[in-house]
């Protein structure tokens, strides 16, 4: 019989409340089978039912589909489910790893971070951190040690896409501003805009997802880089950075006064060549879209 015929079939078999148990109970017995990370037979063994005498009493089977296999139907949807949703988040790192090995990394993480949050979206929040420390992640980090970057990376797309709405500040607004000001001025900063400063240069791995093209041929190098990453409408965007703006713009994340900013950046090249350089930012986050408000 297919998946699809097996899963009608389990459909059609139904279920019962557990004796004793109110549904609410039931349900969260057949969710921890169906989610447990080893499978419906371990789950079992967990929830002191390793006959599965309870869950025949919930579950109807028949010689030809066991109670258990008819929830073993649901627990591997549910696995791909939520598989197909980590290579819908980290489409990039799906690509560089290639099939089999992002299965196994898939598979390793749920079986060591199963999902806490009832919505699917958040069942990719804690693969970055995982896969950059987790010694269950070590034969991914050995093999693959600029994944965890490309994670960091992929991961801030899917928060600024998510993030709450900000106004893009037009350039005429600070033009408009009076020279005494600028000192104290503070610049606001849209919620989706996050600045990260990773240890392997994977931004041409995302641009070559972006593109549609293959991954690049050879792995990214061990080389500082630093990206930001926001949302201007409904596109979520990203460049890189250097180390000149990305000093500036973490002080501006900090909600330091845009005479601290003109400081970090005289510090990096000289009081010289600070002011231009300190407007051309400006007029690229006006660009961007990184000003959201004035302070």
């Amino acid at each position: 019989m297919s998946p699809r015929g097996r899963a009608a079939d389990a459909q059609r078999g139904g279920a019962e409340r557990r004796p004793g148990a109110t549904l609410a109970e039931t349900q969260r017995w057949l969710v921890r089978l169906i989610a447990a990370p080893a499978g419906v037979r371990r789950g079992l063994e967990e929830l002191g039912d390793p006959r599965g005498e309870a869950l025949a009493g919930m579950v109807r089977g028949d010689p030809e589909l066991s109670a258990e296999r008819r929830l073993e139907v649901y627990a591997d949807a549910y696995f791909r489910r939520l598989r197909d949703v980590l290579a819908q988040d980290y489409g990039a790192l799906r690509a560089a790893l290639g099939g089999e090995w992002f299965h196994d990394l898939a598979t390793a993480y749920l079986w060591a971070r199963p999902p806490r949050h009832p919505s699917l979206r958040y069942a990719g929040a804690r693969l970055p951190a995982w896969l950059g420390a987790d010694p269950r992640a070590l034969p991914f980090r050995r093999r693959f040690p600029w994944a965890a970057d490309l994670a960091r990376l992929e991961w801030a797309l899917v928060d600024a896409f998510d993030a709450a709405d900000a106004p893009e500040l037009p350039r005429e607004a600070l033009a408009a501003l009076p020279l005494e000001r600028w000192p104290e001025l503070r610049l606001e900063l849209p919620p989706s805009l996050q600045l990260l400063e990773l240890d392997w240069d994977v931004l041409p791995l995302r641009r070559a997802f972006d593109a549609g093209a293959p991954p690049e041929p050879t792995p990214p190098g061990p080389a500082a880089s630093r990206v930001c990453v926001w949302r201007s409408g409904e596109r979520v965007l990203h460049r890189g950075v250097d180390r000149v703006e990305a000093r500036a713009l973490a002080g501006a994340l900090r909600g330091e006064p845009f005479g601290s900013l003109c400081e970090a950046i005289a510090a990096e090249l000289g009081e010289a060549l600070a002011p231009a350089r300190a407007a051309a930012l400006l007029e690229a986050w006006c660009r961007d879209g990184w000003i959201a408000r004035l302070g």
